[in-house]
């Protein structure tokens, strides 16, 4: 490949040969610079270095991670050298990787370095053993040749599990220490692995040591959550004190240098290691005599003992070394060495001559592979450079590298760099690095190189397609920028098809951002293509009926067109699977009878088409009306999403199925497994940034299941964290998300307060057709208030009619719920008729905290009515379910009724078939078919201390002691 008119000078005249260049330790070096670099930065460090043995010593009782923050020159890089040094001792394996300016778009940049020469230097039975299983999904990263061609910019997932895999094999061989410095320029796919693998670390012999400066990074917020975990801590130096400033002037310079002139050096440098050393060079270089008489040159000289000093230092050597120097500040750290004496036209043997000089002078490291010092210099070194100079130099490195037929995303770190130059092969290069980096699931590095082509710029008959790439890309990290790129290409584009395919991207992410704006583009389309491609109408028209559903004053429009669907009804391509799966869901969300709605949605559902397409975010309907239905399949439908979610390596298809997920089991009353889901959801959002698409629903359902658990600030907590945030004032997000604060105002005692803002958020339901108390349950909850208030007619009206539309439905949960208000309101034998009837609806329905409810009020009207028997039955019942389900407030309220009964207070054991959450259900029966603990984790994309976790609380409830017994066991029938 050839980089043209990029090339501003002809290439340098460095041998090839295959000996490594590299510097060595030199004696003699003035002022013994490496040793007083280390002497220098681990001074005071005692505490620091505890911490480090501690962890070491530690590393096989499971994964932790120390952080070493801390401003510039303050040690961090030493402390890392040691804790190193000493996991080396230890017998750790030590992978070491460092963030650098250059490189924060290279995607996984550092986990490459942490990993990259490892692999290379295993033997092939070895590699295949650390690449075994799940960590084969990352062998893309580590061979350029494996990343698709169709790879998806959302599919870092895939990367991340596999790198958890590889991370956890090697480990299983030897304990790993992870290191890395800088991490403040860490790329975002590197620090998304670390906040991936941190949480799943329990287990793992592996520690991470990673230093940092305060206050920056690629993403503050990923970093917050990086060292809010628990297995994380913090350290941060204290800058060196004036009695160890004193110690080391007098032993670098002069034992006589006088207090007052170490006073005032402690306080010109504020104690920091770095400017201490280099004012102790300047100091030495100036020949400046340590007295009392000479403090107030100090002032000036410190002010100059950074980059100037470095400049100093540099003027004083050849002017090959200084050459050298400047081409390592162009390639960047841990720089080839072939490269950079290519860059700097210089042979091998003046190269190592160089690099050996620049140590001595502390400008380079003195130990291989080729870097500075510290980043400040490289810094100061960069800085000395013209604007031309280093976009001559980043440009001459992009044709060296691709001479040498380097990745293009390495080209491509330098491409940024360069002034645009109306180049073919520059553009050609930056989107072949943005499609691998998009393989790999890094589409910030992906939109960063597709942002230079397109300055570039291409050619004219290329701009609507890199636009189109851009905006495409852009939908995962940029949904403004998405929408204005996309809007660009599809005014450019002239074939009907490609426009009205540019236009699906553009009306899906305006959906997303801005609701009705994206009716116009999908109407559009529709016209233009007047039957040329029946399919892509479909999906427009899918698009089009999506937003519309949820918008008042179209959602006529929208119900106008699936009836068009319903006459027709055809369900053979994804198309028109898509439209069969709106039609179910609005039908659901009416109030059509379940019967009618379910095998509607099994149509769509089957052959697992829907699963397998690129419309998962479409799927979720389905799942809704399943799980309104209460029907078990909808946990396969879910279990089979996240498969492919993993498979695709999708986060966001990942976030979106854990968010509806969250909602059934809800529902369902795995108050635990819901809560977790929805912060998976959450936290998935949060480290992509896709967030905004799911929040609303993940927020919602996570509040609601908090306050089933009676954990009312965290509730509030989840709910103001998201609302501030919609923009979109009738979304169907900010319903859930006013829906759920009135039932938080509710149990917080402003139950007037409450019921205004439920019916409020009811009344928006209703206009978007959302009648179905089994979607949202609303009148009931409100009924239940106003009774509380002494509305009682208003209260029974409500109940009433909640109760005519659930029995419409006739599901389960929301004919108990309504039942079960209903009872609570009426009173006696009438409200006791309507108890009994929930009870027996409830009784085989997998909505176990319902039937709690529906025990506890049971009980409690029994109780009043002084059936005292027959109320300790129910109340028993309610409490071992309101414990299965985790709903502490219902227990306890449960069990303060069967006291009352004058029952005997006793513990509540957990156990059977039916006791077994949905995630132990699922690890049971896989462990009852024989494979490992391993390959169940790696198959439910876990980690294998959950699967361990969940064994132990399997064996616990059904009353067993080994694998063997698990068969039988599950085969038992159930009970709760």
């Amino acid at each position: 490949m050839t980089m043209g008119s990029i090339v501003l000078r002809p290439g340098g005249g460095a041998r090839r040969g295959r000996a490594e260049i590299r510097p060595t330790v030199i004696d003699g070096a003035p002022l013994e610079s490496g040793a007083l670099a280390v002497e220098f930065d681990l001074l005071e460090r005692e505490g620091e270095l505890a911490g480090v043995a501690e962890l070491i010593a530690g590393v096989r009782d499971g994964g932790r991670l120390l952080a070493i923050e801390g401003p510039p020159g303050i040690g961090k890089t030493a402390l890392l050298a040691q804790t190193r040094a000493r996991a080396q001792e230890a017998g750790l394996r030590v992978l070491s990787g460092r963030g650098s300016e250059l490189e924060r778009s290279f995607s996984y940049g550092v986990v490459r370095q942490l990993f990259e020469p490892l692999l290379a230097s295993l033997e092939t039975g070895e590699r295949a053993d650390a690449m075994a299983g799940a960590a084969a999904l990352a062998e893309p990263l580590f061979d350029p040749a494996q990343v698709a061609a169709d790879s998806a910019a959302d599919s870092s997932l895939a990367s991340l599990h596999g790198l958890y895999w590889l991370t956890a094999n090697l480990a299983a061989h030897r304990p790993l220490l992870l290191a890395l410095d800088d991490l403040h320029w860490c790329d975002l796919p590197s620090l998304r692995f670390l906040a991936y693998l941190l949480p799943r670390m329990e287990g793992l012999a592996v520690v991470i040591v990673v230093g940092l400066r305060p206050d920056v990074g690629e993403d503050p917020a990923l970093l917050a959550q990086i060292f809010a975990d628990p297995l994380a801590a913090v350290i941060r130096p204290a800058p060196l004190t004036g009695a160890a400033t004193a110690r080391l002037l007098r032993e670098r310079l002069s034992s006589d240098a006088d207090d007052a002139f170490c006073a005032s050096c402690h306080e010109a440098t504020a104690g920091n290691p770095l400017l201490l050393r280099e004012l102790v060079h300047a100091i030495a270089d100036e020949g400046l005599t340590p007295s009392a008489a000479n403090v107030a040159q100090l002032q000036p000289l410190a002010a100059r003992a950074g980059s100037r000093a470095v400049a100093q230092r540099l003027s004083r050597l050849s002017p090959e070394a200084t050459a050298l120097a400047q081409a390592v500040a162009i390639v960047g750290d841990d720089a080839d060495p072939h490269q950079a004496a290519a860059l700097a036209d210089l042979d091998e043997a003046t190269t190592f001559q160089a690099a050996a000089a620049l140590a001595r002078a502390d400008v380079l490291r003195p130990q291989p592979p080729l870097g500075f010092a510290h980043p400040l210099i490289r810094a100061a070194v960069y800085e000395s450079l013209t604007p031309l100079q280093r976009s001559n130099g980043h440009a001459r490195a992009a044709r060296l590298l691709a001479d040498a037929g380097a990745e293009p995303e390495r080209v491509a770190t330098h491409l940024l760099r360069t002034p645009a130059a109306g180049n073919t092969d520059v553009v050609d290069v930056l989107r072949d690095a943005a499609r691998r980096a998009g393989g790999r699931g890094a589409p910030e590095s992906a939109v960063a190189y597709l942002r230079r082509a397109l300055v570039e710029p291409p050619p004219a008959a290329e701009h609507a397609e890199l636009l189109r790439e851009l905006g495409s890309v852009e939908t995962h990290v940029d949904g403004d920028a998405a929408i204005e790129h996309l809007r660009q290409a599809h005014a450019l584009i002239e074939d009907p098809v490609r426009r009205a395919e540019t236009a699906l991207l553009l009306g899906r992410q305006l959906f997303l951002l801005r609701g009705g704006e994206s009716d116009p583009v999908f109407l559009e389309a529709l016209d233009e293509l007047a039957g040329a491609d029946t399919e892509l109408e479909h999906l427009l028209e899918a698009g089009l009926i999506t937003n519309d559903l949820f918008t008042p004053p179209l959602h006529g429009a929208a119900t106008e067109r699936l009836e068009r669907v319903r006459a027709r009804l055809a369900d053979e391509t994804i198309g028109e699977k898509v439209l069969l799966a709106l039609l179910a869901y609005h039908d659901a969300r009416a109030g059509v009878p379940a019967v009618e709605v379910v095998p509607l949605a099994r149509r769509a559902l089957a052959d697992g088409m829907l699963v397998r397409s690129n419309v998962s975010g479409l799927l979720f309907p389905l799942c809704t009306v399943l799980a309104m239905a209460d029907l078990d399949e909808v946990l396969t439908v879910y279990d089979d999403l996240l498969a492919e979610a993993h498979r695709r390596g999708s986060t966001f298809a990942y976030a979106a199925v854990k968010v509806f997920r969250a909602q059934t089991l809800l529902w369902r009353g795995d108050l635990g497994e819901a809560e977790a889901s929805s912060r998976d959801a959450l936290a998935a959002g949060q480290a992509w940034g896709t967030s905004a698409r799911f929040a609303g629903h993940a927020a919602a359902f996570l509040a609601d299941t908090l306050m089933e658990q009676g954990k009312l600030d965290e509730a509030a907590a989840a709910l103001d964290r998201v609302s501030s945030s919609e923009t979109l004032p009738d979304s169907v997000r900010l319903l859930y998300l006013r829906d759920s604060s009135a039932r938080l105002r509710i149990l917080r005692g402003d139950v007037a307060g409450g019921v205004a803002d439920l019916l409020d958020a009811g009344r928006r339901f209703e206009q978007v057709g959302s009648h179905n108390p089994a979607f949202i349950a609303w009148r009931s909850v409100a009924a239940l208030a106003l009774h509380q208030l002494g509305e009682v007619d208003e209260a029974r009206r409500l109940a009433t009619e909640e109760l005519e539309l659930a029995s419409v439905w006739a599901a389960p949960r929301a004919l108990g719920a309504a039942l079960r208000a209903a009872g609570v309101i009426a009173g006696g034998e009438q409200g006791l008729r309507f108890l009994e009837e929930a009870e027996q609806v409830l009784s085989k329905s997998p909505a176990k905290l319902e039937h709690a409810k529906a025990c506890t009020e049971l009980g409690a009207a029994l109780r009043r009515a002084n059936r005292r028997s027959a109320a300790r039955e129910h109340l028993r019942q309610a409490v071992e379910l309101a414990t299965i389900c985790g709903a502490t407030p219902l227990a306890a309220r449960a069990e303060k009724e069967l006291l009352a009964t004058g029952a005997r207070p006793r513990r509540v054991a957990l156990s059977g078939v039916a006791s077994l959450t949905p995630s132990e259900r699922r690890v049971a029966e896989m462990a009852a078919q024989g494979p490992t603990n391993r390959e169940i984790a790696q198959a439910l994309f876990v980690t294998q201390r959950t699967v361990e976790v969940h064994l132990t609380s399997i064996y616990r409830k059904l009353g067993i002691s080994s694998r063997s017994q698990l068969a039988a066991a599950l085969a038992k029938p159930a009970r709760a």
